[in-house]
């Protein structure tokens, strides 16, 4: 029952082999293709469990030998089609495994290796391009089935080679849904000094108040990681939009420090939905901010000018506070600097705009300054409009503010109240006492381009005599034009009034509805006799009866309901 064979050099005996022995010794030289062939080829001698728990684990095999020679496209298609539990893979990998891992080795084992070192024999180059194969893998399968019952150890492996390799994707993996187990990834960070990344992982582990403190010691340079060159402005980001208030009230000061105008942004550009809904109260931010004079600004603009609150209080404080600048800039320097033309500019914005705050309060720090522009704006706050023109006119002697004073004032006001401010400052103009040729032609100015806003026969009075024609032709040509456009919109308007009323008689004699002939022919509905005279009683049916007739067999109807009544009663 055996085969014999003679050489030369000696004999030989064959001896049968189980196929299983065969493909293992087929894996043992390497022969990986042979190995799947033969395997393959056993599919009909074998029932179908056994053979797809015997194939699943020669792929595995396979794929570890593909592994161990740096094939790692050939190596990963047959950890897929194996369905590798990929801790045996990261069992390869000294420490990447988190020390609460309950993972066990196959058995029996699935290649010859210990680890990393040994199958590359302390190869740098291959150790860094297995790594590479790990964190690319790992990548893939962490989102599918592969990784279903421990994803914990996969994303936790992952953690380790981003953070050890200095990977970009480190923080792309901690800003996402992860499940790196936070002991083993936050030691590993340490050690990598990835403290942004350590911060990223104590936030997504609800830790919010230990990854603040660590970044605020990186910014403070207390611990060493250049990973974000803004770490500041992240900080500060991350407070804007931190639910936790106890957090916010305690980095505040710290922020503040480091930049008012930028650390204010914690109470400024918190969402408007959250602001309305938690209790930071304003007035405890700004006794905050007393301290940090340009924060406390910034804070009280975001108030007014962007939440737009209504409280005279806040209004008032933030007029006072460019108020005060403007004065301290003023008293070191007479030039107006860029700094100041834009304080004078919110000031006067606000001034204008804004109708809660203390006027005369505001009036009153403002008298013994050169502040005239602002000053004539509360004046027309308090209707004072003779004393507002006459600041601009004869002491700015700014013409155009002039104007622009009386468009601005004058906004959602009637057209008799514009007129008046218009009247106003031409009255001033021409002020007999104040003689002046720039008056003149400013007032000949203001009538030839503003002529719709005068009434041309008031005009006519107050000009001098001594005026041509000539110099008011832009003026009257404008008042006649606007006169005779007055006239035409009146009449055409009196034409679509006649008109409508006319489709209104006409809609009121639709409704009185078809006539009512009454001839000799007709005859009383009741008692069937003619109509003698023109008094009939029409009923809603059309019939007609006479007023006798309707009168009587109203009583008639009357007694019958009430006899009916009676008999119901009884």
């Amino acid at each position: 029952g055996k085969v014999i064979v003679a050489t030369n050099k000696g004999v030989y005996i064959l001896v049968p082999l189980p196929l299983e022995k065969q493909i293992q010794d087929l894996l043992a030289s390497h022969r990986v293709e042979e190995a799947l062939v033969l395997a393959k080829g056993a599919r009909r001698n074998i029932p179908k469990e056994k053979f797809q728990v015997m194939y699943k684990r020669i792929l595995q095999q396979a794929g570890f030998i593909q592994f161990a020679q740096l094939q790692f496209l050939e190596a990963k298609e047959l950890f897929r089609s194996g369905q590798l539990d990929v801790r045996e893979l990261i069992s390869l990998y000294p420490f990447l495994l988190p020390t609460s891992s309950s993972f066990i080795r196959s058995h029996p084992p699935l290649h010859e290796y210990a680890d990393l070192n040994q199958l590359t024999q302390g190869d740098q180059e291959k150790m860094t391009k297995c790594k590479r194969f790990l964190m690319s893998y790992l990548n893939e399968v962490r989102s599918t089935e592969v990784a279903n019952g421990y994803k914990e150890d996969i994303d936790t492996a992952l953690l380790k080679l981003y953070a050890e390799a200095n990977h970009e994707s480190l923080l792309d993996l901690l800003v996402s849904e992860n499940f790196c187990l936070l002991t083993d990834s936050a030691a590993w960070l340490e050690k990598h000094k990835k403290y942004f990344a350590l911060g990223l992982l104590y936030h997504y582990n609800g830790q919010d108040a230990a990854a603040v403190q660590l970044w605020v010691k990186i910014v403070d340079g207390d611990i060493q990681d250049s990973t974000r060159s803004d770490l500041y402005e992240y900080i500060v980001d991350f407070l804007t939009f931190c639910s936790d208030q106890d957090l916010v009230w305690k980095y505040s000061e710290w922020v503040l420090q480091k930049n008012e105008e930028v650390g204010v942004q914690i109470f400024t550009k918190r969402p408007l939905e959250e602001q309305e809904k938690t209790n930071i109260n304003p007035d405890d931010i700004i006794s905050c901010l007393n301290k940090y004079p340009k924060a406390r600004v910034k804070y009280l603009e975001h108030l007014v000018l962007e939440r737009k609150i209504e409280k005279e209080k806040y209004h008032t404080h933030l007029a006072v506070l460019y108020l005060e600048a403007i004065l301290q800039l003023k008293s070191v320097t007479t030039d107006n600097c860029t700094e100041t033309t834009e304080l004078l500019f919110k000031l006067r914005s606000l001034l204008q705009k804004s109708d809660l705050y203390r006027i005369h309060f505001i009036l009153d720090k403002i008298q013994g300054t050169d502040l005239h522009m602002e000053s004539a704006i509360l004046y027309g706050k308090l209707e004072e409009h003779e004393k507002a023109l006459h600041i601009l006119v004869h002491e700015l002697k700014d013409f155009h503010a002039a104007e622009e004073y009386c468009i601005w004032n004058s906004e959602n006001k009637d057209m008799q109240y514009r007129r008046k401010l218009f009247h106003m400052l031409l009255t001033v103009y021409l002020n007999p006492s104040a003689s002046d040729c720039a008056l003149v032609m400013a007032a000949v100015d203001l009538l030839n381009n503003h002529a719709a806003e005068f009434d041309a026969a008031l005009v006519l009075q107050l000009v001098p005599d001594s005026w041509s024609v000539q110099l008011l032709s832009p003026f009257l040509s404008g008042a006649v034009r606007q006169s005779i456009h007055t006239k035409r919109m009146t009449q055409v308007a009196l034409g679509l009034a006649q008109a409508e009323n006319l489709i209104y008689k006409y809609e009121k004699v639709k409704q009185r509805g078809t006539p009512i002939l009454l001839s000799e022919k007709k005859v009383c509905q009741v008692c069937q006799n003619p109509f003698c005279e023109p008094v009939f009683v029409r009923y809603p049916n059309g019939g007609m009866v006479h007023k006798h007739c309707a009168a009587n067999r109203h009583l008639n109807s009357n007694m019958t309901h009430n006899s009916s009544s009676s008999s119901n009663q009884t």
